[in-house]
């Protein structure tokens, strides 16, 4: 388990870490503090350096180069490249860049550093393709794995499906413990659809009903539809039973608060002995359901051996915490908020006490 984890150069953070984590570890701090950053490096740490778990936080983020060709030829219709630089602290994409994320557990670290690429023994190192903008290497250094070296562009700029992406792994994902990163957005269908598959395998489809029965007291099933005669690309449809033996009704009739609900429910089913990235864990919920979700989290998380890193700017989700917390003082050793402060060179850390004693005297922890 992670109890300390250390930021140099990655995103807006120059040098940062964070100490004394817990199984379950409440991230706070105001907007464009970097809670967000925290979970994707802790995303990328796990996944051992694999190049495409670089690229999901470009994804998620919108960060892509927009090519400035309007002239209606074929370069209109290019994939949009990939825009790596706001990785690197100060966006700086340059030889001699780089950045290190680091745990004290047996994930160790990786660092990720900008090489010139130009002569014809690095290009091959680099697999660079023929061109005048790929003169940069891209260099990942797994500590006691393969390094892996992709060909990027001059302005930071890569191609999802460059040549090099080749090396990582074929099957499944790489990450050496299982690893689910549940956004705003909650999780595609799709990819829900396949977590219940492996509930139902392993004969744990009371558990999620429990779980879901935070937000809907009478649910007794959940049903993910057949894609058949549907387009490929399109998600399952989900509806939910009730024991009134009423009308199936569908997930989404039942609001943003259902579906990320299943999302988390779904993931912690997944997740033994593996980590739980949740940013804004408290999206879609009113505050009364919150002391519930959080006892759903923790007591899951101690029962599967999974490590929780969650993010909030939320009075209520911290209050939620805290009201488990006076309920079940026995999850006290289990609990910690970090609050992130750029200003400071680490994180302040609130053990269960801190939260208790700051929501008895309604003192601010975000």
């Amino acid at each position: 388990m992670i109890s300390k984890l250390t930021l140099e150069g990655y995103r807006s953070f120059e040098s940062y870490s964070l100490a004394d984590l817990r199984r379950v570890n409440l991230l706070v701090g105001p907007n464009n503090s970097g809670k967000t950053s925290i979970l994707e490096a802790v995303d990328f740490l796990a996944s051992r350096g694999d190049p495409r778990v670089l690229i999901q936080p470009a994804l998620r983020r919108g960060e892509r180069r927009v090519s400035s060709s309007h002239d209606g030829t074929d370069q209109d219709r290019r994939p949009e490249p990939y825009d790596l630089s706001h990785q690197f602290f100060g966006h700086r994409f340059d030889v001699g860049s780089r950045f290190r994320i680091c745990s004290n557990d047996d994930l160790g670290q990786i660092v990720v550093a900008i090489e010139q690429a130009e002569d014809e023994e690095s290009a091959d190192l680099f697999d660079l393709e023929k061109g005048p903008t790929q003169t940069l290497g891209l260099r990942i250094e797994r500590g006691g794995h393969r390094t892996i070296n992709l060909a990027v562009n001059d302005d930071g700029s890569i191609l999802w499906h460059a040549r090099a992406f080749r090396m990582a792994p074929k099957n499944g994902s790489s990450h050496t413990r299982p690893v689910r990163f549940v956004t705003v957005d909650s999780l595609d269908s799709g990819i829900m659809a396949s977590m219940w598959d492996n509930v139902i395998v392993d004969g744990r489809e009371s558990e999620v009903i429990h779980a879901m029965r935070i937000l809907a007291e009478g649910l007794s099933s959940i049903h993910f539809l057949s894609r058949a005669g549907l387009p490929r690309q399109t998600s399952p449809g989900i509806v939910l039973g009730f024991k009134t033996g009423r009308k199936r009704v569908p997930l989404g009739s039942h609001g943003d608060g259902m579906r990320r609900l299943l999302a988390l429910a779904l993931s912690l089913s997944q997740l033994h002995r593996g980590l739980l990235l949740a940013d804004e864990i408290d999206a879609g919920f009113h505050w009364t359901v919150m002391e519930d979700m959080w006892r759903l989290v923790v007591e899951t998380a101690c029962e599967s051996s999974i490590q929780v890193f969650a993010t909030t700017h939320s009075y209520d989700c911290v209050h939620g915490l805290a009201s488990l917390l006076e309920s079940r003082p026995d999850l006290s050793e289990e609990v910690s908020i970090q609050k992130i402060e750029r200003s400071l060179p680490q994180a302040v850390a609130f053990d269960a006490d801190d939260i208790r004693v700051a929501a008895r005297q309604d003192l601010e922890l975000r």
